[in-house]
């Protein structure tokens, strides 16, 4: 069985689902597929998003899909805490499971056709990278799809780059997520995202989400691991600020996973192929923040798509149009994390000037400074600038 369409989308998670609805809206012939059998299941993520991505958006979020309304965010380090509130650290929680059902939906609703359990197999490609056909496993058998134009918004480990070629060093390009949902909790500070910087966390950070007063997603991410992610989260559970909040809960499901910390691949298009999402890093560090991203260049990945195949728009235009959206976000995050890579080989010092670097309360030049100092003249320094801060 053969099927022919325009847009072939790989993935239906928050972009693969964002550019299968453009698509569809601009009048493309759209499929999108994914291997999982149901939509957002499992879910592997710590299920938060930023209040100031939400005007970017080429759609409104309804307010069910808002579960729980965070007005800033906390961060610890070495026994000192800063909090900051509003701009980039208000936002809200969201239910991943009903989330991605939700976007899905606008999806088909739009005359996208969507294929659960169906995994890509395999592609046929030419020298350029043009996709000629797809071949995805399902149920009833392997179908081949023949599309003009594919978007891979199939995550971290995209089958799509994999049968493109690509042989992505997942040892330098991925961090790792060991996250669980757990209610019954105390927590202090409900409408505050929680972050811990320390050895516990090597190159990323411990966190408590919050989703209400007594339910949080919480877990350790970590880009350099030196030993297994359930040693770096016991070590996090034994800070007494995390025991207080966390003493008596109940672990309700895993929400572990990877995600994108560079670039997987050194461009956004190839051939007939555009990355969406993970699978292009596009995500904005430090918080490593990929949904709402995801929303916005999936829409603009399927834009450009449906204007390539009615024959009034140029492929190349993607990367140009998602940085006209999210360039300059986009560069600062770059350029954040960076600087955060250097910061982690400096220990307990280290944990303090990224304090300083994901609060936002020094310049990133003042921070290369820093950690010239010593520990002693640093800690002081930022025992100052927390008082400043109105945390205690």
């Amino acid at each position: 069985m053969e099927k022919v369409c325009d847009v072939l989308v790989v993935g239906a998670g928050p972009a693969g689902s964002s550019a299968a609805r453009a698509a569809a809206r601009f009048r493309a012939r759209t499929v999108f597929i994914d291997k999982k059998e149901e939509i957002g299941v499992p879910v592997q993520c710590a299920e938060t998003i930023g209040k100031y991505l939400l005007p970017l958006l080429p759609f409104k979020i309804p307010k069910d899909q808002l579960v729980w309304k965070i007005k800033g965010m906390t961060f610890w380090a070495e026994g000192i805490k800063i909090t900051r509130q509003g701009r980039f650290w208000a936002g809200y929680a969201i239910d991943r499971k009903n989330f991605d059902k939700w976007l899905a939906s606008l999806a088909v609703r739009a005359g996208a056709e969507l294929q659960t359990s169906a995994e890509l197999v395999d592609l046929e490609v030419d020298d350029k990278y043009k996709v000629k056909r797809a071949y995805v496993r399902t149920p009833h058998g392997v179908i081949s799809i023949r599309p003009k134009v594919v978007i891979a918004a199939d995550g971290v480990e995209s089958s799509v780059l994999r049968l493109l070629g690509f042989k992505i060093n997942k040892k330098e390009n991925l961090g790792e997520v060991l996250g669980f949902e757990m209610r019954n909790l105390n927590l202090e500070k409900p409408n505050y995202d929680h972050l811990f910087l320390g050895d516990f966390a090597p190159g990323g950070y411990a966190y408590i989400f919050p989703k209400s007063k007594h339910a949080a997603n919480v877990g350790v991410a970590t880009l350099f691991p030196s030993k297994s992610l359930e040693e770096y989260y016991e070590e996090f559970l034994e800070i007494p600020e995390v025991k207080r909040q966390l003493d008596g809960g109940v672990v309700v499901e895993e929400k572990s996973g990877k995600v994108p910390a560079r670039n997987l691949v050194d461009r956004w298009v190839y051939g007939n192929v555009l990355l969406a999402g993970d699978a292009a890093n596009q995500n904005i560090k430090p918080f490593v923040e990929g949904i709402l991203p995801s929303v916005i260049c999936g829409d603009i990945a399927g834009r450009v798509a449906a204007a390539v195949v009615k024959g009034v728009g140029l492929i190349d235009t993607y990367p140009k149009r998602v940085k006209m959206k999210l360039g300059r976000l986009l560069k600062r995050s770059n350029a954040v994390m960076s600087v955060n890579d250097s910061l982690f080989r400096q220990g307990a010092k280290g944990a303090l000037l990224s304090l300083c670097l994901l609060a936002e309360v020094v310049p990133l030049r003042e921070i290369i400074k820093l950690g010239e100092e010593e520990y002693t003249s640093v800690k002081r320094y930022i025992e100052d600038l927390s008082v400043r801060w109105g945390s205690k």
